[in-house]
C-alpha cells in the first residue's frame, strides 16, 4: 500500500445519536478520523463505544446524525456496502473460519479483496478465477500464499500458518483476525479491544501491526481498555462517558484532563 498524507480527513462522524427506547447510548457525538493516524476511543463500560462502532460499520442505523467516508455517506448502507467502501472491523470475540488453516483464512480475505465478494467471503476455491489445476489458478494461489505469509509474519504468527484455526488459543485468534482485517487493505480499520486476553509478546505484535497500518495510510480507530497501551500508540484520543464525548485531543492532554481522570482513568494513571 502507498502511504497517504496524514492531514486528509477520511472518516467523518457528525452529530451521531443512538437511542434504544429510553436509553441514550450515543449522544450527539462528532469527530473526524484521518488517514495515517491512530484515533483512540476511550471510556468506561457502557460509555457507548461498541454502539458507535456498530453505527460506523453499518450494523446499526443511528437515530440521527451521519457517518461519511471521503465524502461518501455511509449511514443507511448495509454492512456489506460499508465494508466494500473500505471500512473493516474486528470484534471483541474473534470470528474464525473453521475447517481452514491459518494461512488459508488469510488467503480467503485476500481473495475477497482481489476477486470480489463480501467479507467474510466464500472459501478460496469458490473465488478462484481459473479452473481447477490450471496454470492461472496455480499462479494466483502462489501469489495469495506469498502475501498471506507476509501478513502472518507481520502479526507474529508465521509459525502457525499450517495449523487449523480450531487449534488456536484465544490470543492467537485475535492475531489472526487482525491479519485478516489488514489483508483487505481497509481505508478505515475499527479495532474493538484487540489487546484483550493477549500475552506481552502478542500485545507487542498487535501494536506493531497497528503502527504499520498507520504508516500505510490506514485510519485506525482503536477501542481499548488497556489505557497505557492505547495512549502509547494513539495519535489522538476521544473519550466517551454515558454516550457523550467529554474530551478530544493529544494523548498527553487527554490523560491530564481532570474531567477524563474523574470519569475514567485516574486510578489507572496513578
Amino acid at each position: 500500500m502507498t502511504a497517504i498524507p496524514v492531514a486528509t480527513a477520511t472518516l467523518e462522524v457528525r452529530s451521531v445519536t443512538m437511542r434504544f427506547g429510553g436509553v441514550l447510548a450515543v449522544d450527539d457525538v462528532s469527530f473526524s478520523a484521518r488517514t495515517g493516524e491512530v484515533l483512540g476511543v476511550m471510556g468506561p463500560n457502557g460509555a457507548g463505544k461498541t454502539t458507535l462502532f456498530n453505527v460506523i460499520s453499518g450494523v446499526q442505523r443511528p437515530t440521527s446524525g451521519d457517518v461519511s467516508l471521503r465524502g461518501v455517506r455511509l449511514t443507511g448502507r448495509s454492512v456489506e456496502d460499508v465494508a466494500s467502501c473500505g471500512v473493516t472491523r474486528t470484534f471483541q470475540t474473534p470470528v474464525m473460519f473453521w475447517g481452514l488453516t491459518v494461512r488459508e483464512s488469510v488467503e480467503v480475505a485476500l481473495a475477497a479483496r482481489e476477486f470480489g465478494g463480501t467479507y467474510p467471503p466464500a472459501p478460496l476455491r469458490e473465488l478462484a478465477p481459473c479452473g481447477l489445476g490450471s496454470p492461472g489458478r496455480r499462479h494466483a494461489q502462489a501469489a495469495l500464499r506469498e502475501r498471506a505469509d507476509v501478513l502472518l509474519a507481520g502479526a507474529g504468527i508465521a509459525a502457525m500458518a499450517d495449523r487449523a484455526t480450531e487449534s488456536l488459543a484465544f490470543g492467537e485468534e485475535r492475531l489472526l483476525e487482525l491479519a485478516r482485517a489488514l489483508a483487505v487493505e481497509p481505508t478505515v480499520l475499527l479495532l474493538d479491544e484487540p489487546l484483550s486476553g493477549l500475552n506481552p509478546d502478542e500485545v507487542d505484535a498487535v501494536i506493531a501491526s497497528i503502527r504499520a497500518a498507520r504508516t500505510d495510510g490506514v485510519a485506525v480507530l482503536l477501542v481499548e481498555h488497556a489505557v497505557g497501551e492505547l495512549l502509547s500508540v494513539a495519535d489522538r484520543v476521544v473519550v466517551l462517558d454515558h454516550g457523550r464525548m467529554i474530551a478530544e485531543g493529544l494523548p498527553a492532554q487527554v490523560a491530564a484532563d481532570p474531567v477524563v481522570i474523574d470519569a475514567y482513568i485516574g486510578d489507572e494513571l496513578e
